[in-house]
This record gives structure tokens, sequence and C-alpha cells, in this order.
């Protein structure tokens, strides 16, 4: 039975080589390579390999080996796999990174590449005071930082609970303490959702939430080199 929560995360800009890609593609289910032919624009084909080959990595060290072949998807569009419904996993990408979270508890992560001043968007999609919290920031920089990592740490929840973009971002509240403590409040208080950021220097920005109702949720984080 899978105890840890396994964060998988790689740099896909190997697979920009064909010969890479046409290498890699043939490793996935055909639900997968037809999946990411099905995109027009290399990056999008390259994403969809890329989380595939994370989420078979990750279904084969958790013991899983063939669950990645058999995936099917909720009310709103989130996907669980069919032959172990006790198993939850979930899928981000961004530029040239992937990301894939499997865990025994319910999970949504997130990936975003930073991308300069977002003020406007926090201010509509962001509660007052997360957008207040991003100002406080001195440099632009650091504010931009301060966004994603809202962005993401929002993405997840609205993942983890199954509902997407049915529950918009500024319909809840995420806070961060001075020591760096992320809590929630969506209609109340919500402890029993645990976030954690992942910060690896790369100009990205790596988010996953998992619901644990108060269990403890132990981590694992591994980056995965594609070459």
């Amino acid at each position: 039975m899978l105890e840890t929560t396994r964060i998988y995360i790689a740099d896909i800009s190997v697979l920009k080589k064909a010969s890479v890609f046409e290498s890699f593609l043939k490793k996935v289910p055909e639900y997968r390579q037809k999946k990411a032919m099905s995109f027009k624009f290399d990056k999008g084909k390259m994403q969809s390999l890329g989380v595939g080959l994370l989420l078979q990595l990750a279904c084969k060290e958790a013991g899983l080996g063939g669950a990645d072949e058999h995936i099917a998807y909720g009310e709103n569009g989130k996907p669980f796999l069919v032959d172990f419904p006790d198993v939850q996993f979930n899928l981000s990408h961004s530029g040239e990174r992937v990301m894939c979270v499997i865990s025994p508890f319910e999970v949504g992560c997130d990936v975003e590449i930073i991308k300069g001043d977002r003020g406007r968007l926090a201010e509509r999609f962001f509660k007052p005071e997360e957008s207040a919290w991003i100002k406080h920031f001195d440099s632009i920089e650091a504010q931009s930082e301060a966004f994603y990592r809202l962005w993401t740490l929002k993405e997840c929840y609205m993942k983890v609970t199954g509902r997407g973009m049915s529950l918009m971002p500024d319909m809840f509240a995420l806070h961060v303490d001075e020591n760096e403590n992320i809590s929630l409040n969506h209609d109340g208080a919500r402890p029993e959702y645990a976030f954690r950021e992942i910060d690896l220097h790369d100009g990205y920005r790596y988010a996953y939430c998992v619901k644990t109702d108060g269990k403890n949720a132990p981590q694992e984080v591994k980056c995965v080199d594609l070459a």
C-alpha cells in the first residue's frame, strides 16, 4: 500500500529532439500516445507525453506497474486510476516542466512558469487580503514570485476538491504567515487540507495540496532526468 506522497518533476526540453520524442512516445500506453499527438503544437505534445511518462514511473515505483494504462475521469475532469481507487494522483505542466504527484490521499498539484508582473490578475481573481500580501513585497520580481506562489497553491486546492475551475480562485482565501505556514479559509478554516511548496530555483513554482484529515503525510520529491 502506498504510504508516502511522492512528487515527480522533470524538465522536458530533451523531448524537443524528434528522435528522443519518438523513442519515449513508444513507451507510454496507446491512449497517452493518441492524446499527446492530438495537440497541434509541439509544446502540447511534449507536455502531454511528459506527464504520461511521470505517471508511468510513479505507478511503477509504487508497485502499481500498468495502473497508468487504465485512467478514468471524474465529473469535472479529475483523473483517477480505475484499478486502484485508493491511490490518488494528479498531473500538471507549464513551459518545459511537468509534474506528477501520487498519494494515498486526495491530491492536487500545479506547476507554473514565473512571468513578470501579475498585479492586475491578482486584483481580479484573488481576495483583497491576498493582493495586499503580494503588494507588500518591495520589488516587482518578488511580487511576481508571490503571485505565482498563491496561484499554484490555489490551483492545487481547486484540483484536489475535484471541482477545478468551477471553484473560482476568489471563492476562498489562502494565508501565508511569517513562518511560511499556509492556511486555508473556505467558508471557515479547513485544516484538513495540507499545502506544500517546492522551490527548485529554476524559474518555476511547484505546489501540491493533500486532504489528510489530520493524518501524517510524509513526502518524497524526485527530479527525473529524461535524458
